[in-house]
């Protein structure tokens, strides 16, 4: 008997851009592994402070090796602002082993638990 598959739950920068989702990480990351065996994965777009609202949603992927160091500069930007840091150096010197994750989503939904955690 096969075992179960047990879901790989992995936290990532992510852009979106042209209705799809675009993170970045080094290729050897088992993530890049993973995703090779099975190009459709579930994604969360969230905050992490209440009240609870973003979208849940499942779809297909493709591992984009040329795009990986243009996506990290643009991640880079989001998440840490143009001014140069310990981390941005880091990601940066080692931005020719990235790779790209680009997710097209196939299905999509949203929720928003505002009304219900009132006060939270």
């Amino acid at each position: 008997m096969k075992s179960p598959t047990v879901p790989a739950v992995i936290s990532l920068w992510y852009i979106c851009n042209n209705d799809k989702i675009y993170c970045a990480t080094q290729k050897t990351a088992k993530i890049v592994s993973y995703l090779k065996k099975n190009s459709t994965c579930g994604f969360e777009i969230a905050g992490d402070k209440p009240p609870y609202k973003g979208v849940r949603g499942e779809g297909t992927i493709q591992i984009l090796n040329e795009t990986g160091p243009y996506v990290l500069d643009l991640l880079i930007e989001k998440y840490l602002g143009e001014k140069e840091s310990k981390l941005s150096k880091f990601l940066r010197n080692n931005s020719k082993t990235e790779v790209a994750i680009e997710i097209t989503p196939q299905k999509i939904f949203d929720y928003d638990y505002s009304k219900r955690m009132k006060g939270a």
